[in-house]
């Protein structure tokens, strides 16, 4: 049995978009009959000890989070790299294993040094490419370009996009979006009646968030009384500063912001949410990425209202099939592609959501992608 080991700084499982392309690429992986290992931080959500098992995957706390202050310092900081090339050591890693390590320039370095002397396969995971504007601060920009060139350096990547993987023509790739599993939780019946819709901001960066508020905003009263808005991972005080005292108390009694929740909580969520929206200027960020709360909301039936930028909406998604996609970003076409949202029958909804549950389950479950990527690793050896 192959071994495939992920070393990364991500929290997992569920710790954000890193962590969760990683646990469907762990499960692909693992339903092919590999041996996987994962060594990254633990989400205490899960568990509080440092190694514990996750759907069969075994997992294994990457820092000191326990113990004297002083000395949990010591080992996540200067001492990390010390402490990392034991945890490589005592991987007793041979040429028949893989490993994908990320996030981090010294972690990634190790593992292709000691590459070379142990003689296994290393992938990478390239799930971004910033430009310089997005990274103002020289020391970050510079850190960032050193990670992203060690790409080069690996014997096979998955990147998430076309764009990025056009980058790395030396390097054998397989594009690879982000997965999910519509196996893991039952689908739920959406309820006629309000429409709600659900706008996760995780991905400041890259979405529009401003936009859509204000876009919320122009809705009609009467309009706005017919709808619901749930917010994750966006603060009061955040909407507050992006509008106007009248436009957010004109939006207010619609919104329901949800300050930090349990994933189980989210999901119960999900299993009631008509629609997700997301609205994303297009430039180099937004074009190499590939949102993963797309997949993971059409899992739940939930339609994207999304606007047009990327692979995602490019090769996967169809237009008043399984999503409604809109062009631009700003906040008239957030505002028309509300209003399009809001106006949709209920049976009309109805077979858009049995369409996106179907897109999740025929193109982003990673059961479909078992095979492919178990070739694509079989290749290097």
């Amino acid at each position: 049995m192959r071994r495939v080991i992920f070393c990364g700084l991500f929290s997992y499982p569920r710790g954000g978009a890193h962590s969760n392309y990683v646990q469907y690429l762990a499960l692909a992986l693992q339903a092919k009959g590999y041996r996987v290992e994962i060594v990254s931080y633990i989400n205490e959500e899960y568990s509080r000890s440092r190694h514990f098992d996750y759907r069969g995957v075994s997992i294994s706390e990457i820092s000191c989070k326990n113990g004297p202050e002083l000395l949990r310092r010591l080992m996540n900081g200067k001492l990390f790299s010390c402490t990392l090339r034991k945890r490589i050591k005592a991987m007793h890693l041979t040429k028949d294993d893989v490993v994908i390590p990320s996030d981090y320039y010294p972690l990634i370095k190790a593992f292709l040094h000691q590459k070379k002397r142990s003689g296994f396969k290393t992938a990478g995971t390239p799930l971004e490419w910033f430009a310089d504007e997005d990274l103002p601060v020289r020391k970050a920009r510079n850190e960032y370009k050193a990670r992203f060139s060690l790409y080069h350096c690996h014997d096979l990547l998955f990147p998430i996009s076309r764009l990025i993987a056009g980058q790395f023509p030396d390097v054998p790739s397989m594009i690879l979006p982000i997965m999910t599993d519509t196996q893991e939780f039952p689908l739920a019946d959406k309820k006629e009646g309000d429409y709600e819709f659900i706008l996760s901001a995780r991905g400041k960066m890259k979405d529009a968030l401003p936009e859509m508020l204000r876009g919320m905003a122009m809705l009609s009263d009467e309009q706005l009384h017919k709808m619901k808005m749930h917010l994750t991972g966006i603060k009061e005080e955040t909407i507050r500063r992006f509008l106007s005292d009248k436009e957010y108390d004109k939006i207010n009694p619609s919104l329901i912001i949800h300050k930090w929740m349990r994933y189980d909580e989210l999901i119960k969520l999900y299993q009631k949410v008509h629609y997700l929206f997301l609205s994303r200027r297009t430039c180099q960020m937004t074009l190499a990425n590939f949102p993963s709360k797309v997949p993971e909301a059409m899992t739940h039936g939930i339609v994207p209202v999304v606007s047009r930028v990327g692979d995602y909406t490019e090769y996967y998604l169809q237009d008043n099939i399984d999503s409604l996609v809109f062009d631009g970003y700003d906040k008239n076409v957030c505002y028309k592609a509300y209003c399009r949202a809001l106006e949709m029958p209920f049976s009309e909804y109805l077979q858009l959501s049995r369409s996106a549950r179907k897109c999740a389950e025929q193109r982003f479950d990673f059961r479909n992608w078992s095979d492919k990527i178990s070739e694509k690793i079989e290749s290097l050896f």
